[in-house]
This record gives structure tokens, C-alpha cells and sequence, in this order.
């Protein structure tokens, strides 16, 4: 029976801030994009706060976003995100090789999201359904995420925890394939120095993927070197540069990223990513690279803005 990797949209960083970061952070707070990642964060934001982010990824593939927080009185608020990946346009063609038909493939993600601040701790949970669809097939999941965060009370220091995609398959591409769940436990933790204007970010995920290197030539390295690779294959590191309130410099490297997609001659830069913020007026413009290969990277364009604050001009 045919068994593959699916549901590649819930794999990608929502939005350009951890994008430029390495792409798997969670423990990052007073963002709206990063409640996709960890809904626990949704505890610091504010009511009608709004996010819009476009990528254009590689080969005529496009990726879509936005997130929405809702004020909801009785339940405090509610969040809620639309993800659409579209991998354009194919052609069909016989085992002859005689071209076909033309079709496309897409997959989307609808996210509802909830937290809860408990003191110093919050918890947060999101409800995803998710498609994929190739040609006339296509396949659709149900999914949660159980995040949790802790908020240091005198400092801007937090861990986040999070468990992703757990669920089930509602319906699959046929009878005959097994299309796996992208389950993944990450925890991770970032933290400001009272005196630096540095915010560091260490993520690791991966933690229940047990066979996640492959190498060609096992016996080339040391059981040493291997060993520090496997674990760092599994880490995420990033920095957030804050030169002002409306200007932040980001920088971020994927280890597992870099190692998988390197040149034998040379890494040209694959695994780092950067980014830059910019606060104009009542809105905060994001902007990321992430470099995956020789032949380039992907960009990432977030606008977010609170709907609240037009009302107010109003």
C-alpha cells in the first residue's frame, strides 16, 4: 500500500515575521500569524487585529493567507485563519507520453483558534480542516493543534509548547494510498535581555520523527560529527534586531534545511533566512526571504493592521 507525505500548506510558516525567523517558531506572542503556530499566543492580542500575507514560492507556485481575531463577548474572542496554497498548472500525459488534458492543484486550510491566560501560563487550542486536491483527486483532514506558554511576570522571556496536527482523515486521495499526518511536538523558548535590543528564539521540532537524516555516504564523518548534526537537524535559531518600536531586523537558520538542500561544492546560503519590520502609522509591514537553495529562496509580505483604530479616526 502506497504511503506518502501529505498536506504539504501546513508544513510552511504562516507569515513573513516567522518566515524570516527559520520558519518554526512558537513561542512568540502579540502577532496574530503566529497563533497558526501556537494558539496559546492568542492571549496578547486585541480584538480586530488583522493579517494579510502573500509568497511567491517557487515555479508558479503561490501561497495565501490571512487571520482574523473577532471580538466575541461571552467567549472573549476568537480567532480565525484561511491558508491557500495553489501549485498552478499541469499537464496530464499517458504512459506513452503523450500529453493530455491540462489540471491544477491546489491545497487550503481553515483555522479556528482559541486561548485561555491562567497568571503566568496560557492555553490554546486550534481547529483545522484541511484539503488537497490534484487533478480529481483530492484529500481532506480534520486536525488540531494544543498549545501552552509560559510568560515570565518580570521579563520578556517565554517557552511555548505545542502539539500539532493531531487528527484524522475524513476522505483520501484513493482507496490504495495512506497519506500521512505531519504530527509534530516542538517547544521552544524566546527571550529579550533587559539591556540588549536582541530578541533570541531556539525552536526544536522534529521530536517525534525518529528516521529524519539520510545521508549517502554514512561512513565520511565521525559518529561525533554525525550525532551533533542529527540533534541540530532538529533545531531552529532566530534573532529579532529592534532598533526601534517600528523597526525590527530578523535573521534566522535551519539546520535541517540547509543540510537537505546544500550543493556537494557549496551551501549558497541555504538554511539562513532574514526579514525586516516596519511600523508606518496603523500599519506594520513585514518583509522575508528565506534562502532554500542555489537557485534562490522565497519571499514572504505580511500587512497586518487593528480595525478597531479606523473606527477611532472615524
Amino acid at each position: 500500500m502506497a504511503q506518502f507525505s501529505g498536506y504539504q500548506s501546513l508544513q510552511l510558516p504562516s507569515g513573513a515575521r516567522n518566515a524570516a525567523l527559520g520558519g518554526k517558531v512558537v513561542s512568540l506572542s502579540g502577532d496574530i500569524t503566529q497563533f497558526i503556530h501556537n494558539p496559546a499566543t492568542l492571549d496578547s492580542l486585541d480584538d480586530t487585529d488583522i493579517a494579510l500575507s502573500f509568497s511567491p514560492y517557487f515555479a508558479g507556485i503561490y501561497q495565501f493567507s490571512g487571520q482574523f481575531y473577532m471580538p466575541m463577548e461571552q467567549i472573549e474572542g476568537l480567532a480565525i485563519g484561511l491558508s491557500y496554497l495553489d501549485y498552478g498548472n499541469f499537464v496530464s500525459t499517458d504512459p506513452g507520453g503523450a500529453t493530455g488534458d491540462s489540471f491544477r492543484a491546489s491545497d487550503y486550510v481553515i483555522t479556528i483558534g482559541k486561548s485561555h491566560r491562567m497568571s503566568s501560563f496560557s492555553v490554546g487550542a486550534n481547529l483545522k480542516i484541511t484539503h488537497s486536491a490534484i487533478e480529481s483527486y483530492s484529500s481532506t483532514a480534520i486536525l488540531a493543534d494544543i498549545g501552552g506558554m509560559y510568560h515570565y511576570p518580570k521579563g520578556d522571556f517565554k517557552i511555548g509548547l505545542v502539539f500539532k496536527n493531531i487528527g484524522f482523515r475524513i476522505k483520501d486521495y484513493s482507496g490504495s494510498s495512506v497519506t500521512q499526518l505531519p504530527f509534530d511536538v516542538q517547544i521552544g523558548t524566546s527571550v529579550k535581555p533587559q539591556h540588549m535590543p536582541v530578541r533570541f528564539s531556539i525552536t526544536a521540532y522534529n521530536l517525534v520523527e525518529e528516521d529524519l537524516v539520510f545521508r549517502q555516504n554514512e561512513n565520511e564523518s565521525s559518529r561525533t560529527v554525525r550525532a551533533f548534526d542529527d540533534f541540530f537537524r532538529r533545531i531552529n535559531l532566530g534573532a529579532e534586531f529592534i532598533f526601534s518600536k517600528n523597526v525590527h531586523f530578523l535573521l534566522g537558520y535551519n539546520h535541517l534545511r540547509r543540510q537537505e538542500l546544500s550543493l556537494e561544492e557549496t551551501g549558497a546560503g541555504a538554511g539562513f533566512s532574514y526579514g525586516l519590520m516596519i511600523g508606518i502609522k496603523k500599519f506594520t509591514f513585514r518583509y522575508a526571504r528565506s534562502v532554500y537553495h542555489a537557485s534562490g529562496g522565497a519571499n514572504f509580505v505580511t500587512i497586518q493592521t487593528n480595525l478597531r483604530s479606523f473606527n477611532q479616526v472615524l
